[in-house]
C-alpha cells in the first residue's frame, strides 16, 4: 500500500510540474503563465538605429502577426542568435506569455525568453 501511495505521488507531482508546449493559436489562454512555445518564424525585425528591440513574428507576419518574440539586442548578442536565415525555420520558445498593454491588437507575447531554439 505504501509503494502505491509513493507512486502515484510521484506522477502526480511529475505531471503538475510539467511544461505546457503549446501552438500560437492557443497562447491567449496561457497570458501570465510559463510555456514553452513551437511555431514557424514568419517575419522578423531587427532593431532601427538607436533602438533596441527586435521582433520574431511566429506562423504569420507582420502585420497579421498572431503571436511575437520580442528580444533585445542584448539578449541578440548574448544568445548570439542570427536571425538573417531564419524565416521558415522552426522556433521552440520557452517563457511566460504576457501582453503589451499599449498593443491595441493584444497579440501574444514572450519578452527574451528563458531559453530559444531555432532550427
Amino acid at each position: 500500500m505504501k509503494k502505491l501511495f509513493v507512486i502515484t505521488f510521484l506522477i502526480l507531482v511529475t505531471t503538475s510540474f510539467a511544461q505546457e508546449t503549446i501552438t500560437t493559436s492557443q497562447a491567449k489562454e496561457y497570458i501570465g503563465k510559463e510555456v514553452i512555445l513551437k511555431g514557424k518564424i514568419a517575419s522578423f525585425k531587427l532593431a532601427s538605429e538607436g533602438k533596441s528591440t527586435n521582433y520574431i513574428n511566429i506562423d504569420k507576419p507582420y502585420p497579421d502577426n498572431v503571436f511575437t518574440v520580442v528580444i533585445s539586442n542584448k539578449y541578440l548578442e548574448e544568445h548570439q542568435l542570427d536571425l538573417s536565415q531564419s524565416v521558415g525555420k522552426e522556433i521552440t520558445v520557452k517563457g511566460t506569455i504576457s501582453v503589451y498593454e499599449k498593443d491595441p491588437k493584444k497579440i501574444p507575447q514572450i519578452f527574451n525568453p528563458l531559453e530559444i531554439e531555432i532550427k
